[in-house]
């Protein structure tokens, strides 16, 4: 089985260096930045619809690639704290380590997609709207079972 073509990263590497506190020097470097942009690109596209991403690339996106990549690339070990006197570390935990899109990523790409959270459900009457007739409510008994119809009457007008 062959593997599809990795596709281009939503940010180049041009626009990951103009971040702040994001230092590339060498090829080595350049190569483990250009990897984590196309990571972070990966991820941001498992959250919006493909035609958003097309034929220009919202500026909201490249920035959180742009900072998903550089966390990645500004603490590649994953340190959470650090202390210089009495030298001690700690090592966080996986969502601190590689590429990973926050919180507040996943908000503001929500937004852009146009994605509220909110969801529709059916329900037993936009099935079968002539279930139990058009005055009447079903009920379960307290073991889970139909129980008698609730009688109801449209309110007068």
């Amino acid at each position: 089985m062959t593997e599809a073509a990795e596709p281009a990263p939503l940010a180049t590497l041009d626009q990951l260096k103009a971040r702040p506190g994001v230092v590339i020097v060498g090829t080595d470097a350049e190569a483990r930045a250009l990897t984590a942009l196309i990571d972070a690109s990966n991820l941001v596209r498992a959250e919006l619809p493909p035609a958003l991403l097309v034929p220009t690339v919202p500026p909201a996106v490249v920035t959180i690639v742009c900072q998903a990549a550089g966390r990645a690339v500004r603490n590649p070990e994953g340190y959470q704290s650090e202390t210089a006197g009495q030298y001690t570390y700690r090592y966080g935990d996986d969502a601190t380590s590689g590429v990973y899109l926050t919180a507040h990523d996943h908000k503001v790409l929500r937004r852009l997609a146009r994605r509220s959270g909110l969801r529709s459900v059916r329900t037993p009457y936009a099935a079968e709207p002539d279930y139990l007739g058009p005055r009447a409510l079903p009920v379960l008994g307290p073991d889970g079972q139909a129980a008698e119809p609730f009688p109801w009457e449209e309110p007068p007008r």
